[in-house]
């Protein structure tokens, strides 16, 4: 009976501090959550893997085996599967704000030429800053993906992270364009960001121009500006759909 006792206590004595009975135990090892570079493994994994097969193609587990880390440690850090996309998202907020706070800058300049150049610069420039760094190429696919995802979870990741940048989008050009309707506006809108989505995360072209062009190319930024711009300043500043002469 005696060794019997100290057995029992030998093991309430070599169990972790704080999981004595009634206690949770966690399955995550002791020391693994205080390695800051498995952390970000697993975002990096995340980040890549929901950009090149989808949301909903991805398991936690495909992304614990890309990260070289255990699935449990996936889960202690961020959550479930939703929660992962969205501190993806959330770690790119710097590039979102820069993006606002930009177009708010110049819509507070009140009507002037240039300003719709302006605002689409402003828009866009951040976006294929991000697409030049080590990273950003997972991420402007990971957007396309996202934009155009009709499931549940991407649809919150638009809304949440993405409908403030319509808004000071479309306040800011407000300004700039007074006499173009709310919804005209909408939609040039719309149009813009798939014309960004394209030129920043579609590699088509690469294979279409034969290894000419590379998708998201810099140097061909201000090509896409005056697109853009004309497009705004088209359906702005002319007559119906229909006719495509300017008015006077």
């Amino acid at each position: 009976m005696k060794t019997t006792k100290k057995t029992s206590s030998a093991r309430r004595s070599a169990s972790p501090s704080g999981q004595g009975k009634g206690a949770r135990r966690s399955a995550v090892a002791p020391g693994d959550p205080q390695r800051p570079d498995r952390r970000q493994d697993i975002l990096a994994s995340a980040e890549f893997l929901f950009a090149e097969r989808g949301y909903a193609a991805v398991s936690v587990r495909d992304i614990a085996a890309r990260a070289g880390v255990p699935v449990a440690l996936v889960g202690y850090y961020f959550g479930r599967k939703p929660e992962l996309l969205a501190t993806v998202f959330a770690h790119r907020q710097a590039n979102l704000d820069e993006r606002i706070s930009r177009i708010r800058e110049i819509g507070a300049r009140g009507p002037g030429a240039g300003r719709v150049e302006e605002i689409v610069a402003a828009w866009a420039e951040p976006v294929v800053r991000l697409h030049g760094s080590a990273s950003g190429d997972s991420f402007s696919l990971l957007v396309a993906r996202t934009a155009w995802d009709p499931g549940p979870e991407a649809t919150e990741i638009i809304e949440r992270f993405y409908d403030p940048l319509v808004r000071a989008f479309l306040e800011a050009m407000a300004v700039a364009l007074p006499d173009c309707p709310q919804d005209r506006l909408l939609w040039a809108y719309e149009y813009a960001v798939g014309a960004l989505l394209m030129y920043v995360a579609d590699k088509r072209i690469e294979r279409l121009s034969e290894g000419r062009a590379t998708a998201g190319d810099p140097g061909l930024f201000d090509d896409f500006v005056r697109f853009v711009t004309a497009g705004l300043n088209a359906m702005c500043g002319c007559a119906p759909p229909r006719s495509m002469e300017c008015r006077a």
